[in-house]
């Protein structure tokens, strides 16, 4: 995005009407440079009407990720010792993340996007991400007790997450669908996927990236191939996604900085209370073969334990398989 475009959406953010001559003035632009900036606005997904006699104005308002406020919001509950970039767009946080790691420390680095283009879920899946009304956050650490540590860092990572928006006040009926969804009534809320590199036994990188629905229109809500759902719509109001990222920063922090001396251990027996297919009929998808049975939750390395009507229960570990509710 140029840098005129990101002025413009910057006096457009609070919803209201602006005239062209308005926002040539107040940026020292032309005309034609402002229909040149509100085209790439437009080509970045958002929808922005133009009335005669009052200007320029965008279909509903927007928070803009901020920085310093991020930051501000951080700094009430203590210090925090890592980096937070914003960026316009990107195709995918976490892999912006990954292929900056072969030339910086991606160490504490914090990366979001108001716009990914190509985000990525499980099993390659893209990731849909509405711009600059949700969540596309990664975030890279480096575990010096190598993967074996990281047994059940994504279980981990899922409590952690839908815990914080409990904590923030939002419906305690949001939960887990083993491995990596974040759900409400079924619907897909978010979702967070965990790309490690390293040595099994030595130093690793993990790049944790999260994709959050906060507010979803009808025609985001069709393009998205399952059954979604947005925070807005579970709360029935705006979401300040400026001190959400900020809760939700610090939470992963301190999950990161905790879990490989202690492991998935303390994390299992939360399991159940944030576990949202306990004892339904599910449909478990490996390759070609589809095997049928009832959730019985996890072990104790964060593999789905199924119950086929036989013992013991048949145990999958996540990367071998997808998972769907039994219709």
């Amino acid at each position: 995005m140029s840098k005129t475009s990101l002025h413009v959406l910057h006096m457009l953010a609070s919803g209201e009407s602006l005239s062209g001559e308005a926002i040539g003035m107040s940026l020292g632009i032309s005309r034609m440079a402002i229909s040149k900036a509100i085209k790439g606005l437009t080509e970045q997904g958002l929808s922005i009407s133009s009335v005669p006699g009052k200007g320029y104005q965008l279909d509903s308002p927007l928070q803009l990720l901020d920085k310093d406020a991020i930051r501000s919001v951080l700094s009430q509950s203590g210090p925090l010792d890592c980096q937070i970039e914003v960026l316009q767009d990107v195709e995918s946080t976490s892999d912006y993340l990954l292929e900056g790691s072969r030339i910086r420390d991606i160490h504490r680095v914090v990366c979001l996007a108001e716009s990914q283009s190509h985000g990525r879920g499980r099993r390659q899946r893209e990731w849909h991400v509405s711009p600059y009304r949700n969540i596309a956050l990664s975030i890279g650490w480096r575990f010096e007790d190598g993967m074996s540590s990281l047994s059940g860092l994504g279980i981990a990572a899922g409590i952690t997450i839908a815990r914080t928006l409990h904590e923030a006040g939002y419906d305690t009926g949001i939960g887990l669908k083993w491995p990596n969804d974040i759900v409400c009534n079924d619907s897909k809320l978010g979702g967070l996927l965990i790309d490690v590199q390293g040595e099994h036994d030595g130093p690793c990188l993990a790049v944790l990236g999260l994709g959050l629905n906060l507010a979803l229109s009808e025609d985001d809500q069709k393009s998205i191939d399952q059954d979604c759902i947005s925070l807005e719509q579970i709360c029935k109001a705006p979401v300040d996604r400026n001190v959400l990222v900020s809760d939700l920063i610090r939470a992963l922090t301190e999950l990161f900085e905790g879990y490989a001396p202690a492991g998935f251990n303390s994390f299992h027996p939360l399991w159940p209370g944030y576990d949202r297919l306990h004892g339904r009929e599910v449909n478990v998808i490996r390759g070609e073969t589809t095997f049928c049975g009832v959730a019985m939750g996890i072990d104790e390395f964060g593999a789905l334990l199924l119950d086929e009507g036989k013992e013991p229960f048949s145990r999958f570990l996540s990367g071998d398989v997808s998972l769907r509710l039994a219709r």
